[in-house]
């Protein structure tokens, strides 16, 4: 995929109890509806803030 592209892809993320029930504390908060709603959204705002950085 190229920059500017958008597309769905599948991702796999292992994590820890403690991030999960941190992720579930944040979701009982109704910033998100579920984890994969939460993890898209972490992963848009991750993709936004690094727009226009180059990978050292």
């Amino acid at each position: 995929m190229v920059p500017g592209e958008t597309g769905k892809r599948n991702i796999s993320v292992r994590l820890n109890q403690q991030q999960l029930e941190l992720i579930d504390r944040t979701i009982a908060r109704s910033l998100a509806g579920t984890r994969e709603d939460l993890m898209r959204l972490a992963l848009r705002e991750y993709a936004a803030n690094r727009e226009g950085q180059a990978d050292e």
